[in-house]
């Protein structure tokens, strides 16, 4: 599909990206010459279910008015080429860019992300809002180090069922799977599943197919975080298994709670010497190495011990 010149009153500059049911691109509005992001769905997709989830859109949009929110500034149903809602553009990186295990980002990054996505979805929550789609495609890290939330495309309120079970398949609790009634641990768990993609670029269960991948979530327990980042600190891991728990009574019971135990983790990171993005990327048998030579000396960096240097016998 061709980049339209126009949509509404806006020109368009390019495509910023391309989901299962609607394009998004860079506009600037004719009259102010202001620059926007207009998320457009296409004519294909508009029953009458995608248009109530573009008008829970625009109407969830409005209403949050957060810092680590994409504001929604306005919408066009009527648009013959397709309705369309004008968002803020957050002119950064989609952390999509980010999970996958050879472009992770430092650890004391993803924390800052999570504290901040966390306090955006607190704010949600207390306007009676799940997300439903938290993950890293849905998440923006500006320059300055901004992290911003995105898409309340598929978000519900609070105790009410969903018309379908809508999100994405790897950050699904299993009440969300189940098509539930759901609360903010709906959330809590997805943002869990975040945080163990961002720093592992793997996902909590290994499947063939969608198929495979339902039984894992509603029946087996993740994969261990450490079977991917040895030397992660088990004050951080005990957070993630928290928030991940399959039964939703088990987890963080509010984002209160999850934000005091992740600050205590992130604090404890943030205070200590030990560089632990040295094992950033590499295998498990590497990071067996790495380690050892890290017990001899705790000055030992992975700027004195990069991937230029190592001999190919550690199979990076």
């Amino acid at each position: 599909m061709s980049v339209p010149l126009r949509i509404g009153n806006y020109s368009i500059v390019r495509q910023l990206g391309e989901g299962a049911t609607s394009n998004v691109y860079l506009g600037m509005r004719d009259d102010s010459f202001s620059m926007v992001a207009l998320k457009q769905f296409r004519n294909i997709s508009q029953s009458e279910w995608h248009k109530k989830m573009f008008l829970t859109e625009v109407e969830l949009g409005k209403k949050m008015q957060h810092k680590n929110i994409v504001h929604v500034l306005d919408a066009d149903l009527n648009e013959k080429s397709g309705a369309y809602l004008v968002m803020e553009f957050a002119n950064g990186t989609s952390l999509d860019q980010h999970e996958h295990a050879d472009n992770l980002l430092p650890i004391k990054t993803v924390l800052s992300v999570v504290e901040q996505i966390a306090n955006a979805l607190r704010y949600a929550a207390e306007l009676g809002i799940v997300h439903r789609d938290v993950k890293p495609a849905n998440i923006i890290l500006m320059p300055n180090g901004t992290a911003k939330l995105t898409d309340f495309g598929c978000a519900v309120p609070s105790k009410e069922l969903g018309s379908v079970v809508a999100g994405s398949l790897a950050y699904m609790s299993p009440e969300q799977l189940e098509g539930e009634a759901l609360d903010q641990r709906a959330d809590i768990y997805a943002l869990g599943a975040v945080i163990y993609r961002l720093l592992t670029g793997r996902n909590t269960f290994v499947a063939e197919d969608n198929f495979d991948a339902r039984i894992a979530i509603l029946n087996f327990p993740i994969i261990p975080i450490e079977t991917y980042r040895k030397e992660l600190p088990q004050q951080l891991i005990a957070v993630i298994n928290h928030a991940m728990q399959k039964n939703a009574v088990d987890r963080h019971a509010t984002w209160d709670e999850f934000i005091s135990e992740f600050g205590n983790a992130a604090h404890a990171i943030r205070m200590s010497d030990y560089d632990l993005d040295m094992y950033r990327g590499f295998s498990i048998s590497t990071q067996s190495v790495l380690s050892s030579y890290a017990s001899v000396s705790r000055e030992f960096s992975r700027s004195g011990f990069s991937r230029s240097t190592m001999p190919d016998s550690f199979g990076a």
